[in-house]
């Protein structure tokens, strides 16, 4: 889909996140913005995983010329041109009609990886066909067991590399911005909904008309089709029976029957990180939903440290939540994060110009870790330790280095 001439002035226009937040702001209707946007309660959470980035200050190496920053690695074997995957994010068709597929293409173009959520806008087999290159699978528990393997098996059929199982929605957060604008991404077409939307979707026309010319979905992809035990549910609700985040029995059980690497999401402490090495996962991200969870729990670069501490020597270990600049990916780095997800940022870029919006995204995040690491004196990603950063409150620990 070739962009229109106002999709081409806005991306010019974004220079950085709150560009594009604004922008998107002004694009998408308010439920649908706000579902993105917001959190759990008070969002207590998800303004902490922002403010733990910006209270980490560098540590530069002044008089050292870095022409070209090294800065790909690899995940499990697999080499990636940057240590940045797109998030899974549910509802994506919400936000513009490439949805997933623009997103998977996006990250395929910039040789990193992206994250389909199960809660994502088109089948899983969808996002695999349009976009054959390396993909991850985030997985959730829909009606119990059956609807969790069902999904596992039709990953493994599709090619998927590894399989994410999230472990944090035990229950749907109260999530208040949601409920205020009566916004759930699996609302039926009817009457009540229409008449209480109306004036929302009336002020933004033109995604409105994109929304009907894409046929107006509403049910979740995934899990259209399934047996009368995994049907279609509502999330971030999850009200159905049986339908939460997979047990450490189910994690068991991924385990057991899928061959590629398996990765906990929602980890926040040593113990369930070595919860996860005893039951042979092979990695870790560091999460808490991106605060719309469980408000009050902390940000993840606040507990990243300990988590790595205890089994970053023997697990490879993926950190999201609060990353808006290239320079936060780095911060994640030196704190010993194998790789980072971005999530909110590629949301924005997606609303304003799909799959070209993400990669205008995704490039900018890129361009400015290496611009920071020419700044810093840092030749390569793989240099960067706790050495690289000052502690917040440096006045407690005036060797202004991060203690092991």
């Amino acid at each position: 889909m070739a962009l229109s001439k106002l999709q081409r002035t806005r991306l010019a226009r974004v220079l950085n996140y709150e560009d594009a937040r604004r922008l998107a702001k002004r694009t998408l209707p308010r439920g649908v913005f706000d579902y993105v946007d917001g959190g759990a309660e008070d969002e207590v959470t998800l303004r902490r995983n922002t403010e733990a980035f910006q209270e980490l200050r560098f540590r530069p190496r002044m008089g050292i010329w870095v022409a070209e920053p090294a800065v790909s690695t690899t995940l499990f074997g697999q080499h990636v041109s940057f240590p940045v995957l797109t998030a899974p994010c549910g509802g994506m068709r919400l936000v513009h009609p490439q949805a997933d597929v623009g997103v998977a293409r996006a990250a395929a173009s910039a040789g990193t990886i992206h994250v389909v959520s199960s809660a994502s806008g088109f089948s899983l087999e969808e996002i695999a066909e349009s976009s054959p290159d390396r993909h991850w699978f985030q997985l959730y528990r829909y009606r119990g067991r059956g609807g969790m393997e069902n999904l596992v098996h039709r990953a493994k059929a599709a090619g998927y590399q590894a399989i994410v199982v999230t472990v944090d929605i035990q229950v749907g957060a109260k999530r208040e911005r949601d409920w205020r604008n009566g916004f759930s991404y699996s609302m039926r077409v009817n009457v009540a909904n229409a008449l209480r939307l109306g004036p929302q979707l009336a002020r933004r026309p033109f995604w409105l008309a994109r929304y009907i010319l894409d046929g107006m979905p509403f049910q979740l992809a995934n899990t259209a089709g399934m047996t009368p035990d995994a049907v279609p549910m509502a999330l971030p609700e999850m009200t159905s029976a049986g339908s939460h985040s997979p047990t450490w029995d189910d994690v068991a059980w991924v385990r057991q029957n899928f061959d590629g690497p398996v990765l906990v999401k929602g980890v926040l402490t040593a113990e369930d990180g070595r919860k996860a090495l005893d039951m042979g996962c092979d990695g870790l991200v560091v999460s808490n939903h991106g605060g719309r969870q469980l408000d009050g729990a902390p940000a993840t670069m606040d507990v990243l440290p300990e988590i790595v501490e205890a089994v970053g020597d023997q697990l490879e270990i993926l950190a999201d939540g609060g990353v808006r600049r290239g320079g936060d990916v780095l911060k994640a780095l030196a704190l010993g994060a194998k790789a980072v997800l971005l999530g909110r940022p590629y949301v924005w870029g997606l609303a304003l110009g799909g799959q070209d919006g993400v990669a205008h995204m995704v490039e900018m995040v890129r361009t400015e870790m290496q611009r920071s690491m020419q700044l810093m004196g840092c030749s390569s990603i793989h240099d960067l330790d706790r050495s690289w950063l000052m502690p917040p409150g440096n006045a407690l620990n005036r060797s202004g280095i991060l203690p092991d």
